[in-house]
């Protein structure tokens, strides 16, 4: 009897814990060869990709469409249409003013388009230790899991494409994750939860392209 509710429990343990790591991101439609992505110095995590001799002092403007968000957590009602439309709008917004302000002192008349999506946004449980692998640490884990014990991350996952609006020849691609520690099962996720990751982003992303314009770095 005793052996068959331990095993009874592992088994209801085992099933809360693949529910919760089956919720993975979805990838972004934006970048369809991730082949020609490669690892960024600068940042654990990172791809991109920059062609060879591209010239930013070519463009004095930057054109962003609308952001579409994915989310990741579909369950996470505090992730509504409303949320999601602030974080694109402030996201874009945020992208537009700082960029342009790099490429619009250039002399040539070009304009660059930038697509941008949030490939993943939702709360995601930590990685597992090494010991919680271990049978008993297993069970007990995805049982804390499954009764809402266990704090997550908020993980929110970038892509861009940028490209010649006129050509259509993509000059660069990145694919980024940021990762928000401490976040409670049950808590509403609020703008101002979003918003530090990605002003992250956008003071990155504008020192990188200075740097580029002034031939500092060739890379992302």
């Amino acid at each position: 009897m005793k052996k068959l509710l331990s095993t009874s429990l592992f088994t209801v343990a085992i099933s809360f814990l693949f529910i919760a790591c089956a919720n993975q991101p979805t990838t972004s439609t934006i970048i369809s060869d991730t082949s020609m992505l490669k690892a960024s110095p600068f940042k654990d995590g990172s791809h991109y990709y920059l062609k060879k001799g591209v010239n930013f002092k070519n463009y004095n403007n930057i054109e962003i469409p609308a952001i579409p968000i994915i989310k990741s957590d579909k369950k996470d009602a505090s992730l509504d249409e409303a949320l999601l439309n602030s974080i694109s709008v402030y996201f874009r917004k945020s992208l537009l003013s700082e960029l342009n302000s790099v490429v619009s002192k250039n002399s040539k008349q070009g304009t660059l388009t930038i697509e941008v999506s949030v490939t993943s946004l939702g709360k995601e449980f930590k990685d597992l230790k090494f010991y919680q692998y271990i049978p008993v640490g297993l069970a007990l884990t995805a049982l804390k899991r499954g009764a809402g014990f266990e704090d997550k991350n908020l993980v929110i996952g970038i892509a861009l494409k940028v490209t010649d609006t006129k050509t259509k020849e993509v000059l660069a691609m990145v694919v980024d994750t940021d990762i928000k520690e401490g976040i409670k099962s049950d808590q509403k996720i609020k703008l101002s939860d979003v918003t530090p990751s990605l002003d992250k982003w956008v003071k990155h992303y504008k020192i990188k392209l200075q740097e580029l314009l002034d031939n500092k770095h060739s890379n992302l």
